[in-house]
Formats: C-alpha cells, sequence, structure tokens
C-alpha cells in the first residue's frame, strides 16, 4: 500500500514538473520524423496480465519490417532525436502514465515482451508478482544495453544466454529485499548515472561477487564521508545543536518568535556553540562510529548535553546577566539535542545493516528463546548474513503471534507443516541446545517431507556464555539423534573428553565406559558406550 500511493505521487509530480518537456519533446519528433509522438507496445505485466506500455516514438515508422525486437549498437532505425532520446532516457518518460494508472511502478523489474517471458516463464512467475518499473537494478547494469549487444557477433543469443538470465537473478534480488528506502537508492543512482556519475549511491556487482547489492561503499561519496569523517562529525553535531536551540525557541513562543527573544536567541547562540563543543570533545562524542552505536554513545550524549546545559545556564545567569531567559527553553534544547544527536546516529547505523543486499537463504527458526534471540539478532545486525530469518516456531503458546526482533513466532510445532507449505523456508534452525534426542528426532520426522535443511546451534553452555554466533550455524548430524553426546560440540569439558578418545584411539585401544559418563555430556545411565 506504501508503495503504491509513493509510485501515485511520484508519477503524478513527475507528469506535472515534465509536462513543458513533453510538449518539447513532442514537437521534435513530428518534426524529426513521419509518424506518431508516441510508440506503443504490449508488454507482461504482474500475475502476466498484458497492457500497453508508452514511449516516445525513436525509430522510423517502419522500424518493426526491418529488424527484430532488440535495439542493437547504431540500429539504423534509430532517428536522430531518437539517438538523443535513447542516451538519457527519455523516452522512457511516458511510462509515468503507466505507473499512474497502475500498469507499472517507479522501481520494479523491467517489463518484457511476451516472447522473452515464455522462454523463461518458470522464472517469471517469481518475477512477475510484483509490478514492473520504470527502472530497476537491471537499467542500473546495463545503462548501454544497446551499446553493448552492438558489440558482440550474435546479439540476439547473448541477451538470451547472457543479458536476460543476469536481468532475471537481478529482478529476483530486488523483490527479496524491496523497501521505500531501496527504491529510492535506485531512482537517486538511476539518476546520476544518466548524468554520467558512476556508483555514488549504489553499486551492482557481478554474478560471481556472492549476489551483493553495495550502498555507497567504494563510492565517490563513501571515499568522501571517509576522508573527511570528523570535520563532516563536528558539523552535523554544531548543525544540530542550533536546529534544537532555535527550534526550542520556536516551541516555547508557539511558532511565533517575538523581536526581543530573537534577539537573545542571537546573542546567546555563540556562547552556546562554544559550551556545547567544549562539552562534546571533553565527552567523545566525534571518536565514536556511528555504525555501532551502542548504550554506552547514548550516555555520553546524554551527559555531554546536560553538562553543556549546565554550564550555559550558568553563562547566561551569571555571565550575560540575563533575568529574563524562559528557563523552559534549557529543558527543550537539551531533550530535542539529544534526540537529534541519537537519532542520526541510530539512522546511520540502520542504514549500514541494509548496506549490503546479496541472496540469502529464508530460515525458519524452531525456538523463541534465548539462543533464538541471540542468533535473530546477529543474522539482522550482520550485513554479510546469508540468512533472512522469516518467523519462529515455539511451544509456548503464549508467544505465537508475538514478535522478537521484528520476527513474528508463527506458531508451534503442530503448525509446522502448515507453516512450511505457507512460508516456504529454505532451511529449518533448530535454536534449541542442550534438548534432548527425542526432540529432535520428532522434529526430524515432522519434516521429513519437505525439502529443506536442517541446521542445529552449539550446546546451551555457549549460549549462556554469550558464545553464539552465525558461524557455529551447522547442519543436523546423525549424533544428535542419537542417545549418546554429539561429537565436534559441547562443553570445554567433552571436548576433553573427545580428545582423550582420540589419543586412546590412535594408540589402538579400545575402551568401554560402564555407568555415568562426565557430568556434562548427555547419555543414558546404565549403557554400554565404545570410547
Amino acid at each position: 500500500m506504501t508503495k503504491r500511493v509513493f509510485d501515485t505521487l511520484g508519477a503524478f509530480l513527475g507528469l506535472v514538473v515534465c509536462t513543458p518537456l513533453f510538449v518539447v519533446l513532442a514537437l521534435l519528433i513530428k518534426m524529426d520524423s513521419r509518424g506518431p509522438v508516441l510508440f506503443r507496445q504490449v508488454r507482461v505485466g504482474r500475475g502476466f496480465r498484458p497492457f500497453c506500455l508508452y514511449k516516445f516514438r525513436t525509430m522510423a515508422l517502419d522500424a518493426s519490417q526491418k529488424g527484430g525486437e532488440l535495439t542493437i549498437g547504431e540500429d539504423p532505425r534509430v532517428t536522430r532525436i531518437g539517438r538523443f532520446l535513447r542516451q538519457l532516457k527519455l523516452d522512457e518518460l511516458p511510462q509515468l502514465f503507466n505507473v499512474l494508472i497502475g500498469d507499472m511502478s517507479l522501481v520494479g523489474p523491467r517489463p518484457e515482451v511476451a516472447y522473452y517471458v515464455e522462454k523463461f516463464k518458470e522464472d517469471y512467475h517469481d518475477v512477475l508478482t510484483v509490478r514492473p518499473g520504470l527502472t530497476d537494478l537491471a537499467s542500473l547494469k546495463y545503462i548501454d544495453e544497446q551499446g553493448m549487444l552492438g558489440k558482440v557477433d550474435k546479439p540476439e543469443d547473448e541477451y538470451t544466454n547472457t543479458i536476460l538470465p543476469e536481468k532475471i537473478r537481478l529482478a529476483k534480488l530486488y523483490i527479496e529485499h524491496a523497501s521505500l528506502a531501496f527504491d529510492l537508492a535506485v531512482i537517486a543512482q538511476t539518476l546520476l548515472q544518466l548524468l554520467g556519475l558512476r556508483s555514488v549511491i549504489l553499486k551492482v556487482t557481478d554474478r560471481d561477487n556472492h549476489d551483493e547489492v553495495a550502498f555507497l561503499e567504494g563510492s565517490v561519496i563513501f571515499q568522501l564521508i571517509t576522508k573527511y569523517r570528523r570535520p563532516i562529525i563536528i558539523t552535523l553535531d554544531l548543525a544540530l545543536i542550533v536546529l534544537a536551540y532555535y527550534l526550542a525557541f520556536w516551541l516555547r513562543f508557539d511558532g511565533h518568535i517575538p523581536e526581543d527573544a530573537s534577539q537573545l536567541l542571537l546573542k546567546t547562540l555563540p556562547g552556546l556553540l562554544v559550551i556545547r563543543g567544549i562539552a562534546f570533545m571533553i565527552f567523545r562524542l566525534n571518536e565514536g562510529l556511528w555504525r555501532y552505536i551502542s548504550i554506552w554513545d547514548l550516555k555520553k550524549i546524554t551527559g555531554g548535553v546536560l553538562a553543556g546545559t549546565i554550564v550555559f545556564y550558568g553563562l547566561v545567569k551569571w555571565g550575560f546577566g540575563i533575568t529574563g531567559y524562559p528557563r523552559s527553553i534549557f529543558i527543550i534544547d537539551s531533550i530535542l539535542l539529544i534526540g537529534f544527536l541519537c537519532g542520526i546516529r541510530l539512522a546511520v547505523r540502520i542504514f549500514r545493516e541494509r548496506k549490503v543486499l546479496r541472496k540469502t537463504k529464508r530460515v525458519l527458526i524452531i525456538g523463541a528463546g534465548d539462543a533464538g534471540e541471540n542468533i535473530v539478532r546477529e543474522m539482522q545486525s550482520h550485513s554479510t548474513s546469508s540468512y533472512t530469518p522469516i518467523g519462529f516456531v515455539d511451544d509456548d503458546v503464549s508467544k505465537v503471534s508475538k514478535r522478537i526482533h521484528g520476527i513474528k513466532v508463527l506458531g508451534t510445532r503442530q503448525d509446522l507443516s502448515r507453516i512450511l507449505h505457507t512460508h516456504k523456508p529454505e532451511e529449518v534452525l533448530v535454536a534449541l541446545p542442550g534438548t534432548n534426542s527425542a526432540v529432535l528426532r520428532d522434529i526430524t520426522a515432522l519434516l521429513a517431507p519437505f525439502n529443506v535443511r536442517i541446521k542445529t546451534l552449539p550446546n546451551l553452555g555457549d549460549i549462556l556464555e554469550g558464545k553464539v554466533t552465525i558461524s557455529q550455524i551447522r547442519d543436523l548430524a546423525i549424533e544428535d539423534l542419537l542417545q549418546r553426546p554429539p561429537r565436534g560440540v559441547g562443553s570445554s569439558a567433552s571436548a576433553k573428553f573427545n580428545r582423550w578418545e582420540a589419543g586412546l584411539g590412535n594408540r589402538g585401544w579400545r575402551i568401554y565406559w560402564f555407568g555415568t559418563l562426565p557430568p556434562n555430556c548427555r547419555a543414558c545411565p546404565q549403557s554400554t558406550y565404545p570410547i
């Protein structure tokens, strides 16, 4: 719903702004060659529904009789004004009408003709779950597709075997990570690339590079921010100090700051900037990495702001000798400034966590306890994680429909069949460290009819000590289903026990343990275990 509202408003504003340009381009097209101003072609839209796509005409009137669907290199069918329109992608602007009426979106997989959709119909079942768009990741990567095809001997084969499969891959990648922020990044980078600025906001990497789409990193903006990081932070902090101070006056006087209050603001502002600047240096607010903002940073921000406010209060009262200064300004200014400083740092951290979009595996997590919470938090905070959590399963019915880090508890073990049918995870992670083998066998039996890989975590001791990481996720082994300690996992005691076993085994000894195993080893009593 949000995306559709964004598309409608964007298309409407675009049409209003571009109306004079449309008139000029229409006149140029009519003067340049015979034929209509607009080119219409049937493309395949969402749910395989055909629709009429609009473009400015860039080819001669009889172009369809002189060549195929592809435009290759210096295609003689393209008119003089058509080359100019294609170079700047201005021929695509009439598709704003398609966006406005709901056939297309501003950002989405580029629409294809039925001929190519039929060739990859299975893939397009996934791609055409969303509206096609004016621009997308493939548009950024193949912004000069016409020139690329002109350099190969068999353009049709190149498009069918190389370019179109890559477009489909990028379309699926976009669908997996679609969001309003992502759409804005794609639109911004499209405009910048048309102006000749490459990889400024967003960079589309090659197929062999882990399916990544990286925001900012390696770009001109990223390099400038890295080089001048501290001056930028100081400048932003000073700007936020001024903004918070002005808004404090604005709120105190209900949006109408009197002349005498304005004079008071201007008189005290330089002193406030100096005091807060020194306080921020003392509290080291310009040293922290915003991408790793934590409780430590929030404490430092709060301390720095409050310390500065106390000193500034003294300056106003005893330094300037101002008696009519509104005391509420001190409180409002402090609250606003803390909010601004924390907000901008949190925004950078959130953006950083979304910096890299890669092809990830959809994972369902069984166990909404401490282990599940830990592993989901790590999946979400690491941009290089290859997992996307889609939901929890937990036998505690009180947790059902609740959310942990935004991930919903979808049901209990009895609901596994329905959940797998509905959400189609690629892997199931059993986040139940220390659980008995009977539970694992039961879970395995429930998952047997489905084509999913089953993964598990280390033992409970590692969870409680905070040692669980994504790297410790492993495939469920046969030992996990047996009534004996899993090999290669477990506490330090189990690890030492296994090393002792290996040492004896290397000497050709065969020892059996009767009775009780070491305390940290899970086993059934009164059994015989080959060690």
